[in-house]
């Protein structure tokens, strides 16, 4: 039994809805072979995925140009994804080639529209799993008769079943859906490396793009916290402390341990706060067309604040930061398990 895994490499969030979904089908299926397509660091994939895979690192979506984490390039996505998809067809043809190699049983994409011609073709399930979705974000920022928006439409419309996770974007191009439970990350125990610092304690997230700037020594001014980044260079302040993550300690891991996660509102990152009980003080991302529906959910279903980017980029993080502390809200329950939903729907399109 061989599963063909497209995953998008736009962020860590899509690989963060898949993994958890592979590694429930390797558990129930060990005799799965897998063959991984995503340009995502190996290092990032291995460390999310608990068997072995064959992978072929290339791209399979272009999804959105990133200026930063917080900033999309709407023209410059506009013309690579033009270029792109000028291309399908010869791209849908070394796929094909690809695949039949490894001879799929199934084709599972989040969300790459290459995935679901091609298992068409090869008269195979394709089934999708995302919360959105090309033709979704590309709509907002296209004209409806746009030939870009008319590609992705065909491309997605081969799809013979999506899933779709809480925070999905209405995505009304795919025929078939199906909602599922959460999809998330779990914390493993791990001996809690900030034990003893009685300051308030805020990790600094932004995935896998492009960390955006922000004034580092401003937070000097916020002196009662202190402020775990990914990476921290040189010259930091004293209440700055560098971590780095890898298999023995992920993000997710050091969540329970924290006060508040600042980050750009994104799947994966909002997931983890979730099953972890973890405020959320967020970076708004206005030029994304995913960010108004999250907002909404943040504001209603999470204890959370927001800043703008301004205010971010100045280091102004404070008034965020407590407000989302001290929110009086609570997380919603999480209802399902939608990693175990998701497997047990995708083994029963398997033969």
């Amino acid at each position: 039994m061989n599963i063909a895994v497209y995953i998008s490499g736009h962020g860590f969030g899509h690989l963060a809805q898949l993994a958890p979904v592979l590694n429930r089908i390797h558990t129930a299926r060990p005799d799965c072979r897998f063959l991984i397509r995503c340009s995502l660091p190996q290092a990032e994939i291995r460390a999310r995925l608990d068997f072995d895979f064959e992978i072929e690192q290339s791209a399979v979506d272009v999804g959105v140009v990133q200026q930063s984490a917080i900033e999309e390039d709407r023209q410059a996505s506009i013309i690579r994804i033009r270029n792109w998809l000028g291309q399908m067809n010869e791209q849908i043809d070394q796929e094909i080639e690809l695949l039949r190699r490894f001879d799929p049983s199934l084709v599972l994409s989040n969300i790459s529209p290459l995935a679901f011609p091609v298992a068409g073709i090869l008269d195979v399930p394709g089934i999708g799993l995302a919360t959105l979705d090309w033709h979704t974000i590309y709509s907002h920022w296209l004209h409806e008769d746009d030939p870009v928006l008319k590609q992705l439409a065909e491309a997605y419309d081969a799809c013979d079943l999506l899933l779709t996770p809480p925070m999905a974007m209405d995505m009304p191009v795919f025929p078939v859906q199906r909602r599922i439970g959460l999809i998330a990350t779990h914390p493993v125990d791990i001996s809690n490396p900030l034990a003893g610092d009685p300051r308030k304690k805020a990790l600094v997230l932004f995935g896998g793009c492009a960390h955006p700037p922000y004034d580092s020594q401003a937070l000097a001014n916020m002196d009662e916290w202190l402020f775990l980044i990914p990476d921290a260079g040189d010259g930091m302040p004293e209440n700055v402390r560098g971590i780095c993550f890898g298999p023995d300690m992920r993000p997710v891991d050091l969540m329970p341990f924290v006060d508040v996660v600042v980050c750009k509102p994104g799947y994966g990152v909002l997931s983890e706060c979730w099953c972890t009980a973890t405020p959320v003080a967020w970076v708004e991302r206005p030029d994304f067309p995913e960010f108004p529906m999250l907002k909404s959910w943040l504001d209603t279903s999470m204890p959370s604040a927001g800043m703008t980017r301004s205010a971010f980029r100045q280091g102004r993080w404070q008034q965020a930061l407590e407000e989302a502390l001290n929110h009086p809200g609570t997380f919603p329950p999480i209802c399902g398990y939608g990693a175990d939903e998701a497997a047990g729907i995708i083994l029963s399109y398997m033969p």
